[in-house]
């Protein structure tokens, strides 16, 4: 069931005018094909250096080859500023067979992760909340742009090919995903390379929308 931890469901959200009720933003999130979603208050977002810096530490494959990824993003000093300001958090999640995130039809996944954080960061905006932002996982280079050798907006200072449905990662702002879901009741399983089919027969992939 969709569930949220804000004091008030009747109570409209302080957008520009908007009467837009934190339930508005679950069934919209629902509505779309999220298989859960949820709202809290932006405090409970646990944002963590560390975690952004594991982006260089680790050599992700993303590291330095989009838009959404470091060091292209802000980092975790912009969006703590940002959740300081934010109405809300609407984050939503996807449960997936683990087969499948472990074989080349996860870029799919992770794309829809993506497309619905873009689609719901339209219609905050549309809310009255022009601030809005929605962040997903995953590198949009691989997810989207895997067949062009590079990203345009890093490597030619050009317009991004995907604007209307690639999304900065959170990983790469510090956002600690697993506590998170943690705080919604989301059980957040070990997906690493020996997870398999009979031992975590789903995974959870999960995004949020930062409403201001």
């Amino acid at each position: 069931m969709p569930r949220h931890d804000l004091q008030s469901s009747n109570a409209g959200v302080n957008g520009q005018g908007s009467k837009a009720r934190p339930e508005d933003f679950i069934q919209q999130a629902l509505s779309i094909g999220a298989h859960d979603a949820a709202v809290l208050e932006p405090g409970r977002i646990v944002i963590e250096d560390h975690l952004a810096a594991m982006c260089a530490d680790l050599k992700c494959e993303g590291y330095g080859q989009s838009m959404s990824c470091p060091p292209q993003v802000s980092g975790p000093n912009w969006i703590r500023s940002q959740l300081a300001q934010a109405s809300l958090i609407l984050a939503f999640k996807y449960d997936v067979p683990t087969k499948i995130l472990h074989s080349s039809q996860r870029w799919d996944l992770f794309g829809l992760l993506h497309e619905t954080a873009a689609s719901l960061q339209r219609y905050a905006r549309k809310q009255g909340f022009g601030n809005s932002f929605g962040l997903a996982g995953g590198s949009c280079k691989t997810i989207f742009c895997s067949g062009h050798y590079q990203c345009r907006v890093v490597f030619e200072r050009g317009p991004c090919r995907n604007p209307d449905s690639a999304r900065p990662s959170m990983s790469g702002y510090g956002v600690n995903v697993k506590d998170l879901c943690h705080t919604l009741g989301w059980p957040m399983e070990s997906t690493t390379s020996d997870a398999t089919s009979s031992s975590v027969p789903t995974a959870l992939l999960a995004g949020m929308v930062v409403v201001m």
